[in-house]
């Protein structure tokens, strides 16, 4: 019997493809999703006439919709019910975003779509490689949330031959990088300046930080693979949709057993002792309290 509930707004707007309902429930939170002209809070329901406005950054509405579907304001159409899958290899230089009004090249523009796809993960602009985009928010969500450990296989090419404990110390972890340690990681060498990398996470520019430390220089950076699917001999800027096989791996990857990913320490809760509160200050009292202290009465301090 099928589920008549109706619906939750993020849940509605993800499965149409507007984004992932951790990106909707954002912007719930920043005021940009409006029902009925009001301001919608998170875990509201869409009703038979009950109307949705997408807002984007600047207060321009970007989508509106009901439980008949969803119009897309800025292109004038409405979207596609399904969903669409796409394997791209993204060529250096491109931009992988889907708005950015000072870069014509993005990635969207490799898809012949006509439907509002999003990528799954991010490669900067000098990298190149496998990037896959889909309308499909709660399988991004998915692969894209660390705790689910969907791998990535990367070739490296450095500026000089890494020493081994260079390699030692990126497959053990650890490494103190400003927004955290790193994980674990895979290294195989492959050249004497080419390191095959798998890594299970996948932070801002993360491989190039993580050489920097160690005062390298990533001349080349490609994606090869995500989780079970592979570049191959994809020529660069093409694109093509997934195979119902490589969709359905694509699934088993993060709706089977999984084992949770431990969790990155940063490095400034390494400083703080278990039994120190935050906001407080650990070790020695500071002059001004020590001198507070002093004139208290009846205190013997000199």
């Amino acid at each position: 019997m099928a589920d008549l509930k109706p619906p939750r707004i993020q849940k509605f707007l993800a499965v149409w493809g507007i984004g992932s309902r951790r990106m909707i429930e954002s912007w719930m939170r920043q005021g940009r999703i409006l029902l009925n002209g009001k301001q919608a809070k998170l875990g509201a329901i869409l009703r038979e006439n009950d109307e949705v406005v997408v807002l984007g950054s600047r207060g321009n509405r970007l989508y509106r919709a009901t439980l008949r579907g969803v119009y897309d304001v800025e292109n004038q159409r409405w979207l596609k019910p399904g969903f669409e899958y796409w394997i791209v290899n993204k060529p250096r230089g491109v931009l992988t975003s889907t708005r950015d009004p000072h870069h014509k090249r993005m990635v969207t523009h490799l898809v012949p779509s006509s439907n509002r796809l999003f990528p799954v993960g991010r490669l900067d602009k000098d990298s190149e490689g496998l990037l896959l985009l889909t309308s499909d928010g709660k399988l991004c969500h998915k692969l894209t949330h660390p705790r689910f450990g969907v791998k990535k296989r990367y070739h490296v090419t450095l500026d000089w031959p890494p020493q081994e404990a260079t390699i030692d110390a990126i497959q053990k972890g650890g490494v103190a990088l400003e927004d955290g340690e790193t994980l674990p990681a895979e290294v195989k060498k492959i050249g004497s300046r080419r390191l095959q990398i798998v890594m299970q996470e996948g932070r801002k520019r993360e491989i190039r930080r993580l050489f920097a430390y160690f005062g390298h220089r990533v001349v080349t950076l490609t994606r090869v693979s995500f989780g079970p699917l592979v570049l191959g001999n994809m020529p660069p800027g093409s694109a093509r949709q997934l195979t119902e096989k490589e969709l359905k791996l694509l699934k088993q990857a993060v709706e089977g057993p999984h084992n949770r990913v431990e969790k990155r320490v940063h490095a400034r809760d390494k400083r703080r002792p278990g039994s120190a509160r935050p906001g407080h200050r650990i070790g020695r009292l500071s002059r001004r309290s020590s001198a507070r202290r002093s004139n208290r009465r009846g205190s013997r301090s000199k």
